[in-house]
């Protein structure tokens, strides 16, 4: 079987606990290049896996290489957008991490990109691939809940810092964008719209800088209201101590899902007919933290979408309605009032 060649662009933590190792690992790629301005990271990271590739300081002589067919774009947030584009323009596939841009104008152009060049363009919105959210998401759409009246969603931990303690950037509104809401409310935007299959109509947040030095964000709360006149919350932030929450509760008219509520690794049903029912799905655990990496399928399933062996769970499209989402929210909050998605 022919392997997808593939390179990636930046080497922070996020490539070192998911993408580089599991390139590594995967019967789809190998992994012929890095990409990072300090030579320092890219050694020490090559050295860590025990790796035999090519280093670039300059992302665009890694493009340049003829026998690179994809590349991951792991780099802060306010380069997705450029690489990307410079990418897909060299004839590369790409999987670029969440948010896939600072902004939906740049998203836009990201997606034009890909339709021109015709190379794939995945984001990676990595909840999607969670066992539970993917078991939930069966349940739903089988209706046993009904129609769905309210969802409530949450992701908070105790910042950034604490998990990649060399990445300032993430305080920066210029490298960085958005703080807690684009880091962490992105995947829930996202979540919602996969499990309940409905759009985000209108959204309205409030947001505040409570602890972390820096012009982002720190905590985050919203309510949407979605396509079939349902609402929903949301709250992200990185001021959580001693835990991690990650987590979300659907409420339709027959019943009640509790996605990772009780456990990280359990989904809980309650039923309220016919008859009154309480069980429980126990899934395969989740990565942590402290795992060595984290084992996660998003490279296989791209490197499959980029050879046409299957189609892709994430489309641009919904990195798109991500970010706009998220724009939208922190309009709302410097605003004070509702905002309409158009």
């Amino acid at each position: 079987m022919e392997r997808l060649r593939m390179g990636v662009i930046g080497t922070g933590k996020i490539s070192q606990v998911l993408h580089i190792p599991n390139i590594v690992f995967s019967p789809y790629t190998d992994l012929i290049a890095l990409s990072n301005p300090h030579i320092e990271k890219m050694e020490r990271v090559a050295k860590e896996y025990g790796l035999d590739v090519d280093m670039y300081t300059d992302y665009k002589q890694l493009l340049s290489r003829d026998d690179i067919d994809a590349v991951v774009v792991a780099t802060p947030n306010s380069f997705h957008a450029q690489i990307t584009i410079d990418a897909l323009k060299a004839r590369k596939h790409v999987l670029v991490e969440k948010p896939m841009a600072t902004t939906s104008a740049d998203a836009k152009k990201m997606i034009e990109t890909s339709r021109e060049t015709g190379k794939v363009l995945m984001v990676n919105h990595s909840q999607r691939f969670f066992p539970h959210h993917i078991k939930a998401k069966e349940i739903i759409e089988s209706g046993l809940l009904g129609r769905i009246r309210f969802v409530k969603t949450v992701f908070g931990h105790s910042g950034p810092e604490n998990w990649s303690p060399t990445a300032k950037w993430f305080f920066e509104k210029e490298r960085a964008m958005f703080g807690a809401l684009g880091d962490l409310g992105v995947h829930k935007v996202d979540l919602i719209r996969y499990l309940t299959g409905l759009e985000i109509e209108e959204c309205y947040a409030m947001a505040a800088t409570l602890e972390k030095e820096g012009d982002v964000e720190d905590i985050a709360s919203a309510v949407l209201k979605l396509s079939n006149g349902a609402l929903a919350t949301l709250d992200a932030n990185w001021i959580t101590k001693g835990l991690e929450e990650n987590w979300t509760v659907i409420y339709g008219e027959f019943g009640t899902l509790k996605i990772g509520y009780s456990d990280p690794n359990k989904i809980d049903i309650y039923l309220d007919k016919p008859v009154r029912f309480h069980g429980q799905i126990e899934l395969p655990p989740l990565f942590t933290n402290e795992d060595s990496y984290w084992k996660m399928p998003v490279i296989d399933h791209f490197a499959r979408v980029c050879m046409g062996m299957e189609e892709p769970i994430v489309n641009p499209e919904d990195g798109y309605i991500a970010v706009k989402v998220v724009e939208e929210l922190m309009a709302s909050f410097k605003e004070g009032k509702v905002r309409k998605l158009e």
